[in-house]
């Protein structure tokens, strides 16, 4: 197995050349696949459930605005409520502006 190193011109960059090497099928053996019916082994969902405790499941207020932003790299302004109430649209059709769907 041979493997070679350089850096390049500007010595910013280190090069590593490794070729594939050609294994023989003979000396291969297949990956072991567990049953999915029979296999025991705790699923995905069953971890997150387990390291979620009952007050997190509980809790209904969800993540802050702050949280949000952080969360999607988006400004605070993104997450404040649409005003939707009849007042508000009574204004806007009134001025003649339309309201987003």
């Amino acid at each position: 197995y041979k493997v070679e190193l350089a850096l390049t011109s500007d010595s910013k960059t280190i090069v590593c050349y490794h070729p594939s090497i050609e294994i023989p099928y003979e000396y291969t053996k297949p990956i072991p696949r567990p049953d999915p019916v029979n296999h025991k082994e705790e699923t995905l969902d069953q971890v997150l459930k387990s390291r979620l405790n009952e007050n997190e499941l509980k809790d209904d207020r969800g993540p802050t605005i702050e949280e949000l932003s952080k969360m999607f790299y988006t400004t605070k302004h993104r997450w404040y409520p649409v005003c939707l109430s009849v007042p508000c649209i009574q204004k806007a059709t009134r001025r003649g502006t339309s309201i987003p769907n």
